[in-house]
């Protein structure tokens, strides 16, 4: 370890190295937000670590040999160990540019390095300006390796002669101004084969206002040397390129936006601030390119410096506006201003003289800028730690440089170099984590506007809806009809919109969940294709649904998202479509024991997208064409959802298409197959049955008038009884006065919002009623604050019927022995179950309970085909688990709508189930009745699918 070498490439002018006339440290008037930990503490160590480290990395003169009297000792210094400064006692000669083998003449002896100023000549103080030959007689160990000395630059020309031969010079040495020639560089010199070296040394100034050496020449072993110079540029060098590129890179990024103002400056900063550390001290730019002009390079020098610091102060102001002060910021950045404009207007003696002023200022920039920084962590801005401890690594390099100006310590470049990376990287991490912060601040606001515009418009839109189809169940004349369905069709397509962006938003912020429940395929693109028909109908078009029947009857998804998926798909192939068909292809490309890959290509014959248009169709609000938005109407979001919700599945999407010929979608994706069923044959009770659950009280907890009677009509025609409470007040009255079976409750309501009032029930009256949150917003992140609150579920609005249905069939008693419904025929005891010998699923009990509306019942019919089976499952899980507290929940939410289908028989059998079960019997004990049930499910199942489609919706249809 070199303990004595000089500093390179430090910020510090190299003027300050001599006698404080270079710049110090930039000042870290540091930006950058502040985060919440205990990252101060960390500072304070780094601090500590670095400063330890420097000393260990540094030492003093002491110990090493020393001039006296023109004649440094060396013979018995092994050089090979380090380098030694030739410091001490040299010859001196003022005002005498010597030349080797010159006749003696007057002289003093005088420390070598050391400026003029600080010199004196026959007892009287020197100017800075003059001419002056330095000389020293140096021994050496006999027959030791080659040597070099590394000679440093002097105020501010030299010329060095060894031995008599002129080895070495910076510029031209004169006697006069004219004829002198500044020039700054770090030399390497090889040095003669000798015992003794003779050095004679010329320094002449006339251009700068310090004059004499600042830095000391070093000897030492020609191999060490030469290692520890290349070693030292090319971390100069690096670190130049390093901070160049921030610079460039942060400039870039404020090109993009232009608004972001902290990385303008701080690019800014960073390419003025790469001259400091490639321009001064060891001076690698002089090295790279000889010939640049010593007037242009050190003006460059200055400017840099006041430049810098200019610019450091503006970035910090538009970091933190709160934490600084606008009076004490403008001087500060103006009066650094004013000493860069001196640099480019007085000469260079003159304004040389000005960095010793500014260091003064510099003291009080760095204590303001700590100020500032403390100030920003203490209010907790982002990132203000990282500032914190940037600002402690360029003290700590500060506190090193100092130690070296007193001769307490010489730090090893290494130390002064993970400083700096340090110190730029934490700065880099500032502007970072404020990118970070402002682009999640963003995020929060775009999902508050969302949810303030899902309230918005989903709470007239509950009204529109709703009202339209209760209105619908009144006597309507053709026109009417007509005009109220172009109503219902204005309202689904402005929800699926909102729907659309909504979806994109959950997305966007992972919070869109996907379901691995098992689910049919084919029945699931044969409800689609139901779906569509009528509209493809209504436009001439032949819509064809092919299903490979080699795929796996059940497997493991999330079905509605490929219903949302393929329902996209097909709504614009027959949109854009005008004559001709749309096709469905569902077919297996290859299974294994556990998974199935699944391909589904829509293809159509309608107007086509353009070539250039088609890389980007999935892009968000993008379409094939201004005319297609015109006409057709809709918003560009479809496609990207598709493509989106397709990859949250490990699937991929891909498009072909030819203008006005067709386009043809295609995407695979994977599913799990659903573990085999188990078939199990038995006998089923046969038993009369009744409706039950009219009893139930619900209390809706609703500020809307229409919202209000829209709830209570649905719930009416669902069969319950509910009562209305405009605020959550008047529900807490409400509750303490009688008992409710289930609460459902608006959010945002005037005197007392919802999650207020559910905090007030929940610990207040320590009410454990069921509560369902209502509300316009439709965030996953809503439901999370629903669900903190106390409450049990949600139900995002306008909410359809079957979604109301199946929230209430969750937590709503299905049976009490106060009910107020049709007295129930005495059950017998169980006796030998008997098979049934056919379905005894039939629609009359089921259009009683609804009013004879077949859409209404098509709706509860269809709602009890998609969840069955999931629920069926969810009991052979809970079986397979041993779970019969979850197996008694799932078949008791049945019991209703089996009566309701007119299953009586198997109202024994769940009778059975549920007395077992409550006794506390093991899963397999119940093992062999749930099998039954399962089976006996299933086997109505495609009964009921086959009435829904022939009856009901053919019903509805006409």
């Amino acid at each position: 370890m070199h303990y004595h070498r000089s500093i390179p490439y430090t910020h510090l002018n190299h003027v300050f190295q001599r006698d404080f006339d270079g710049y110090m440290p930039p000042v870290k008037a540091f930006a950058g937000y502040s985060f919440r930990s205990n990252l101060p503490r960390y500072t304070y160590i780094l601090i500590a670590l670095t400063g330890f480290l420097g000393l260990l990395g540094g030492g003093t003169a002491v110990g090493q040999p020393v001039a006296r009297q023109g004649v440094l000792d060396l013979r018995q210094t092994d050089l090979s160990q380090d380098d030694v400064a030739l410091r001490g006692e040299w010859v001196w000669y003022w005002n005498q540019l010597r030349l080797p083998n010159q006749p003696e003449s007057a002289h003093e002896f005088t420390d070598f390095p050391k400026l003029w100023s600080s010199s004196q000549w026959q007892r009287h103080a020197i100017p800075s300006q003059g001419f002056a030959t330095y000389r020293l007689t140096v021994l050496l160990p006999p027959g030791s390796a080659p040597i070099m000395l590394k000679v440093p630059d002097h105020y501010s020309a030299y010329r060095l002669f060894v031995n008599g031969t002129d080895v070495a010079h910076d510029g031209n040495p004169a006697t006069t101004a004219a004829q002198t020639i500044p020039h700054w560089s770090t030399q390497l010199v090889r040095m003669p084969a000798a015992d003794t070296l003779q050095l004679l040394l010329q320094v002449a100034n006339f251009h700068h206002a310090k004059g004499g050496a600042s830095q000391a020449i070093r000897i030492g072993e020609t191999t060490q040397m030469e290692a520890s110079m290349a070693t030292d540029r090319a971390l100069a060098l690096f670190l130049t390129g390093c901070v160049l590129m921030i610079g460039l890179f942060f400039l870039g990024l404020y090109g993009f936006s232009r608004m972001d103002h902290p990385m303008l400056y701080f690019g800014l900063f960073c390419l003025v601030y790469s001259y400091r550390l490639i321009g001064t001290n060891l001076y690698s730019l002089h090295t790279l390119f000889p010939g640049l002009p010593w007037g242009l390079t050190l003006r460059l020098e200055y400017a840099s410096l006041y430049l810098a610091i200019g610019i450091f102060v503006i970035y910090t102001q538009s970091l933190y506006p709160k934490d600084t002060h606008r009076r004490i910021i403008t001087p500060m950045t103006w009066i650094c201003f004013l000493f860069a404009g001196t640099v480019l207007v007085l000469p260079t003696v003159v304004f040389t003289q000005l960095m010793n002023p500014f260091l003064v200022l510099m003291v009080a920039y760095i204590g303001y800028a700590m100020y500032v920084y403390w100030t920003a962590y203490r209010r907790q801005r982002p990132g203000a730690a990282y500032s914190l401890m940037s600002t402690g690594l360029l003290l700590s390099v500060f506190s090193l440089i100092l130690a070296q100006y007193f001769g307490v310590a010489t730090p090893v470049v290494l130390i002064l170099f993970v400083g700096y990376v340090g110190f730029f990287f934490l700065q880099a991490l500032v502007l970072a984590y404020r990118f970070s912060f402002a682009l999640n601040e963003a995020r929060y606001t775009e999902k508050q506007f969302l949810a303030n515009m899902s309230h918005e418009i989903r709470t007239p839109l509950n009204a529109i809806l709703g009202f339209s189809a209760m209105l619908e169940t009144t006597p309507l004349n053709t026109d009417q009809q007509e005009f109220l369905g172009f109503i219902r069709t204005a309202g689904k397509n402005l929800l699926t919109i909102v729907n659309d962006i909504l979806d994109i938003a959950k997305i966007e912020a992972g919070m869109l969940p996907l379901e691995s429940i098992p689910f049919s395929i084919n029945s699931l693109t044969d409800s689609i294709r139901t779906m569509l028909q009528p509209v493809a109908s209504e436009k001439n078009l032949q819509l064809t649904v092919y299903v490979d029947p080699s795929l796996p009857a059940i497997v493991l998804g999330d079905p509605t998202r490929l219903t949302q998926i393929l329902l996209n798909l097909l709504s614009n192939a027959i949109k854009f479509t005008k004559q001709g068909g749309v096709t469905a292809r569902i077919e297996k490309l290859d299974e294994t024991a556990d998974l199935v890959r699944v391909r589904f290509v829509v293809q159509d014959t309608g107007i086509g997208i353009a070539a250039d248009v088609l890389p980007y169709i999935f892009e968000r609000f993008r379409q094939a064409s201004d005319f297609t938005t015109r006409y057709y109407g809709g918003t560009g979001l479809g496609l990207n959802i598709v493509k989106s919700l397709t990859e949250m599945q490990g699937g991929w999407v891909t498009v072909t298409s030819r203008l006005g010929e067709g386009s043809c979608f295609t995407l695979e994706i994977p599913y799990k197959i659903a573990p085999s069923q188990v078939e199990t044959e038995g006998d089923l009770f046969v038993a009369p049955s009744g409706l039950i659950g009219q009893n139930v009280r619900i209390l809706v907890v609703e500020d809307n008038m229409m919202n209000q009677k829209l709830a209570l009509q649905v719930l009416k025609r669902l069969g319950y009884t509910a009562q209305v409470a405009e605020n959550g007040q008047e529900a807490l009255d409400k509750l303490q006065e009688e008992p409710f079976d289930l609460v459902l409750m608006d959010i945002q309501m005037p005197v007392m919002d919802g999650y207020t009032t559910t905090r007030h029930i929940r610990n207040t009256l320590q009410n454990s009623v069921p509560i369902i949150a209502m509300t316009a917003h439709a965030l996953a992140s809503e439901r999370e604050q629903c669900i903190q609150a106390g409450m049990n579920d949600f139900l995002p609005k306008p909410f359809q019927v079957e979604e109301l249905q199946r929230v209430m069939r969750k937590y709503t008693p299905m049976a009490r022995p106060d009910a107020v419904a049709d007295p129930l025929p005495a059950q017998p005891a169980p006796a030998p179950p008997q098979p049934a010998t056919s379905s005894a699923f039939t629609l009359e009990p089921l259009l009683n309970a609804v009013d004879n509306d077949p859409g209404f019942a098509a709706e509860i019919l269809d709602l009890f085909l998609e969840q069955t089976p999931v629920e069926l499952e969810q009991i052979r899980q809970a079986l397979t688990a041993q779970d019969t507290k979850t197996i008694g929940r799932l078949i008791h939410t049945q019991k209703v709508p089996i009566r309701t289908f007119g299953l009586t028989y198997m109202s024994p059998l769940i009778a059975t189930l549920e007395e077992q079960i409550a006794a506390g019997n093991e899963a397999a004990d119940v093992a062999p009745l749930v099998k039954q049930y399962i089976q006996a499910i299933e086997t109505e199942l495609p009964v009921m699918r086959l009435a829904l489609e022939t009856t009901l919706r053919g019903t509805t249809a006409d």
